[in-house]
């Protein structure tokens, strides 16, 4: 316990350097210093994805700086999402993202394929009305699933995989609304992944929306981090980071420190759900960037 106090600790100082340039880059001239720019939104927060991914990637340029020089993390001048948020990476105006990748966004961008949420990112849960668990109770295959219709942001990859499993859902190219049209009742489910579900219900406690508590779905996904094709230089910097993170023991560490992955794992581990395994065509288990 005392050993994972600390790794948060050393967390939260590496974090405090996003909001400008951190001390290695104020002692040099702004030459000396690589910006980086990154979706760094929200990261303060730790029930935010942002907070997590924020500071891995802090610490793989961290552990990096005797290789490649200071830097200095900055998020971008405008808020960018979704659609937006890879075309500003691929127009310059942001370095590198996060995402679960597809065939699509490996041609558009440079994935480097590390994961970074470990078998979390391959399995979801449903957040349904509170008083429907009865018509869910029902659902023991992916037929049953059929019959009922989810709620899908159009511009993430898991769109791709409700139209290829013949789950209908409502199509909308935004995320919080979300929530208020399963709360409307403009749809049956929300299809949310096993480690954003807890911190996003006590966000939208207001909608007296609930975790159904029976299904798990699963299919392949893996989160990458981006860089723009061809930026070849960032994109060691980062893969070489993450080795070493992983090598050292602090990738773990910081992964342990979240609470609601620590709650993921053991929901996994409890093995009480129906799993519903749907059909990729989703990317295959990664080689180790190399």
């Amino acid at each position: 316990m005392k050993k994972l106090m600390a790794c948060l600790v050393l967390f939260g100082l590496q974090l405090s350097a996003v909001a400008g340039c951190g001390a290695p880059c104020k002692a040099m001239s702004e030459s000396s210093c690589s910006t980086i720019v990154a979706p760094t939104y929200n990261a303060q927060e730790p029930a935010d994805d942002a907070y997590y991914f924020t500071h891995l990637l802090t610490l793989a340029l961290d552990l990096t700086v005797t290789d490649f020089g200071p830097y200095c993390l900055e998020q971008p001048a405008v808020y960018f999402s979704d659609d937006r948020l890879k075309a500003a990476l691929q127009q310059g105006k942001v370095d590198v993202l996060w995402l679960a990748t597809n065939q699509v966004y490996e041609q558009q961008m440079q994935a480097i394929p590390m994961p970074l949420l470990g078998e979390l990112n391959h399995y979801r849960m449903l957040l349904i009305r509170r008083g429907d668990e009865a018509k869910f109770a029902k659902v023991q295959a992916l037929e049953d699933l059929q019959a009922l219709t989810g709620g899908m942001n159009s511009q993430w990859a898991d769109a791709q995989v409700m139209a290829d499993n013949n789950l209908p859902y409502v199509a909308v190219a935004g995320y919080s609304q979300l929530f208020r049209m399963l709360a409307a009742g403009r749809f049956d489910y929300f299809s949310r992944g096993i480690y954003q579900i807890t911190s996003e219900l006590d966000f939208y406690s207001d909608l007296d929306l609930v975790v159904e508590p029976h299904i798990l779905l699963k299919y392949p996904s893996f989160t990458y981090f981006f860089v723009r094709l061809g930026d070849q230089h960032l994109a060691r910097r980062i893969t070489l980071g993450l080795k070493r993170a992983q090598q050292n023991g602090q990738f773990t560490a910081l992964f342990q420190s979240i609470p609601r992955f620590r709650w993921a794992e053991q929901q996994l581990q409890a093995n009480s759900r129906k799993v519903i395994r749907l059909n990729s065509a989703g990317p295959a288990e990664p080689a180790l960037a190399q």
